[in-house]
């Protein structure tokens, strides 16, 4: 992995950590939300840091909202079936 990318997931880990812990201090409703993604693909990763990118820009222009999206996101392991039939 090159340093490039090292630091731009440092630098992301630091900011979710930030805004977790400020989410957390606050008085906030939390809306959790699920996504099951096969993270042992490029494709899965991206998604993941994507929608978590767009849930904190979202935040960033409108901090005043009181109810925060919280993402938990799980690894199907390239099976689709048995991580649909276990949400329903």
């Amino acid at each position: 992995m090159t340093i490039a990318v090292r630091v731009t997931i440092f630098m992301f880990l630091a900011l979710s950590y930030t805004v977790a812990h400020h989410v957390t201090e606050s008085n906030v409703d939390e809306f959790n939300v699920g996504v099951v993604l096969d993270l042992g693909t490029t494709v899965g990763k991206v998604a993941r840091t994507s929608i978590a990118m767009a849930i904190e820009d979202f935040y960033s222009v409108h901090s005043n909202y009181s109810t925060r999206v919280v993402l938990h996101s799980r690894d199907s392991m390239g099976d689709d079936v048995q991580p649909a039939s276990a949400g329903a």
